[in-house]
């Protein structure tokens, strides 16, 4: 039961490159991370919190969603931009 649980979970992709360049110094996925990774914390689950829209808000000006986010506004290209918003939206919290 729990393998057939366990194959009905959504996957969470492969962090992109991009995640590995530019978060994961400060952010952690299933507690693997970068050295500042209790900085940013974990983004376990972040795609059921949060929607594309709020995403999107978000990295545009962490402030704007978040008072007193720590993140920085991250100077990346709108496909950088989708390509984040994509990856992050697949990882949802197990059901």
């Amino acid at each position: 039961m729990i393998a057939a649980l366990a194959l009905a979970a959504p996957a969470a992709a492969d962090p992109p490159p991009l995640y590995k360049a530019k978060c994961e110094l400060c952010h952690s996925i299933g507690g693997a991370g970068g050295l500042k990774k209790d900085l940013g914390g974990p983004l376990d689950g972040v795609g059921s919190k949060r929607d594309e829209a709020w995403l999107r808000a978000y990295f545009a000006d962490p402030k704007s969603k978040i008072d007193g986010a720590k993140m920085p506004k991250l100077p990346l290209s709108a496909a950088e931009w989708d390509e984040m918003v994509a990856f992050m939206l697949t990882l949802k919290a197990a059901p």
